[in-house]
């Protein structure tokens, strides 16, 4: 086996000598692995593309649905969806494992594909161009702002597994890469080059690169503000790393990669960046605690293009001077975030808002992101929630029910299902739009309660007589707002307003917070909601909605929750899609990915 000089350096091409009898056949092969490299961007291009047409071809299709030249085309996607929308064990569906596949295809094809096998440093080189690709791949599923979410129907959350997957492909091949490499030259005597500069990059780049999945893999779930910085750091050590590992243009095209990866990035960057300035200006947001560690936040200032169901990353310096969160939109007029606590930042908001009730803060909003079909298309619309999923269909239910016409014939069924009364109580305002609207009988409602109340806890009683309401009143005593609030109860609703209108007035900010929380429960009881003890039946619940539907009719169904909840729903529509029936359009949101 041939050797190159002491001066050359490792890289995803290979070693390289300025005068070299090797240089030829490494010449020979930077060639063939540039080739290779535009072959698997244009293969996932092609994967891309697919997609495209595919999200096309069917919003044609449905837009001409009684056409009998579309029929093959219609007939053909929904016999392909019946069977690629069902849940499979380690996937989200069975498209998306079929993905994961070609996508693990792609990648051996290309590994191996005309690598000469004579020296296994070409098999290192082969390994490092591919991980060059696949880093660049992993950035641009990241990146917020791209034509995927208008050219498909996957905004960049939804597409957060095939990053996650991308980048333990670009692990595995930086290690291998690494491995193959270290052994070539040890076992060739040329330990010395292992200590050039160039090779001290790429050391530095594989373990950030490393780190960076262990983190994904560890915090991402559990401590997701130390993850992101973690995340955010090591990105750049490791694009600074990969340009220093091939510091030239040519006759590399490794430094071009890294280039093109860190404009991309930064230009990602700058848009977000720009969209937070601007609706910084004239901005703030009013914060209001919620029972059960909700928090309710309205902004003074409307998002364009901003619609319930969409989400948006917000920014409360006073909160966390440095970061920004991404929060479900549930109105828009004017613009409003109910907000579930658990740690970290939604944790020290909840406990602003409850000690400062009503105040005012500096903010800033960026987005909308997250795509979904438009529900006032369908002839129904089935709804579907878990626990604080109902930020995603309240929102949709409410905006749905506003713009329906008069003379509109569409169906709305709405199944959420939760703990307790407290959730309920996030959305007094909705719920009572939704029950109180002219339309109001065109949406068929379902709360059901998971488990039973515990009567004896004021944050969780709700009054159901005037009797109790009075108790429930009067159980504010002991404070400054006793006097005041001891007057004859007319009704639930009544009751609550003067409630709230004593709140504002009252200065000390515990009993502040305590008396909104409380006229909040008590808002619930002059809604007559058709609240139904017991889990839903879910499965029963969208299969009737959809096989009672005529073959004409156009259905979505759309759910929001827990894992298992919207399992059930992904494989009962997939179950109800006929090639002879409804049109059937499927959209989950989950917890995380």
């Amino acid at each position: 086996m041939q050797s190159p000089p002491p001066t050359s350096s490792l890289s995803p091409s290979g070693p390289q000598g300025v005068s070299n009898p090797n240089q030829g056949w490494m010449a020979a092969r930077l060639r063939v692995n540039v080739t290779i490299s535009t072959y698997y961007a244009i293969s996932l291009s092609i994967l891309i593309a697919i997609f495209i047409v595919g999200h096309w071809t069917r919003h044609l299709s449905r837009s001409a649905s009684r056409s009998r030249a579309l029929y093959p085309i219609t007939a053909f996607s929904r016999t392909i969806r019946k069977r690629c929308l069902r849940t499979l064990s380690g996937f989200t569906s069975v498209g998306h494992a079929i993905l994961v596949v070609i996508f693990v295809a792609l990648n051996a094809l290309f590994s191996f594909y005309q690598v000469d096998y004579s020296r296994i440093s070409n098999v290192a080189a082969r390994f490092g161009w591919m991980a060059t690709g696949n880093l660049a791949f992993v950035v641009f599923l990241a990146l917020k702002n791209t034509p995927l979410a208008i050219l498909t129907a996957y905004s960049y959350e939804r597409l957060n597994s095939l990053h996650q997957i991308a980048g333990y492909t670009t692990l595995l091949y930086t290690i291998l890469h690494a491995a193959i490499y270290t052994y070539y030259f040890m076992s060739s005597g040329r330990t010395h080059i292992l200590q050039e500069d160039i090779v001290t990059a790429g050391i530095v780049l594989g373990f950030a690169m490393f780190f960076t999945v262990l983190a994904g893999m560890t915090l991402r779930r559990f401590k997701y503000e130390l993850f992101y910085v973690i995340h955010l750091a090591l990105f750049v050590v490791i694009v600074v790393t990969l340009g220093l590992h091939r510091p030239s243009f040519e006759p590399d095209k490794t430094l071009i990669v890294a280039v093109l990866i860190a404009s991309a990035w930064f230009s990602d960057r700058l848009i977000r960046l720009a969209r937070l300035v601007f609706n910084r200006i004239n901005n703030e947001a009013t914060v209001f605690p919620l029972p059960n560690g909700g928090t309710r936040i309205v902004l003074k200032k409307p998002m364009a293009r901003a619609r319930p169901g969409k989400h948006c990353y917000v920014w409360l310096p006073h909160i966390r001077t440095f970061e920004t969160h991404p929060f479900t939109i549930v109105a828009t007029e004017p613009m409003e975030l109910i907000i579930n606590t658990y740690s970290g930042f939604t944790s020290d908001l909840h406990r602003y808002a409850s000690e400062n009730p009503g105040a005012n803060l500096a903010v800033s909003v960026e987005g909308p992101y997250g795509t979904f079909p438009d529900p006032m298309k369908y002839d129904k619309v089935v709804l579907v929630a878990g626990g604080s999923g109902a930020t995603f269909t309240v929102g949709l239910a409410a905006d749905m029910i506003q713009r329906l016409g008069t003379d509109s014939s569409k169906q709305i069924e709405f199944i959420w299902a939760t703990r307790g009364t407290d959730n309920i109580s996030w959305f007094t305002q909705h719920l009572n739009r939704l029950i109180s609207h002219e339309h109001a009988p065109r949406i068929n409602l379902r709360l059901h309660l998971t488990r039973a109340e515990k009567m004896d806890s004021p944050s969780t009683h709700i009054p159901s007589s005037p009797s109790q309401l009075s108790t429930a009143v009067a159980s504010l005593s002991a404070t400054p707002l006793e006097k005041s609030l001891e007057s004859p109860v007319l009704s639930a609703q009544t009751s609550s307003v003067v409630l709230r209108e004593r709140c504002l007035e009252n200065v000390d900010k515990q009993e502040k917070a305590e008396c909104i929380e409380k006229e909040i429960l008590l808002a619930i009881d002059g809604l007559n909601l058709p609240i139904i003890h017991g889990r839903p039946d879910v499965e029963l619940a969208v299969r009737e909605a959809i096989t009672s539907a005529s073959k004409d009719e156009r259905i979505l169904v759309a759910a929001c929750g827990p894992t298992g909840l919207v399992n059930i729903v992904r494989n009962t529509t997939a179950s109800c899609i006929r090639v002879d029936g409804p049109g059937v359009e499927l959209h989950c949101e989950q917890f995380g990915w």
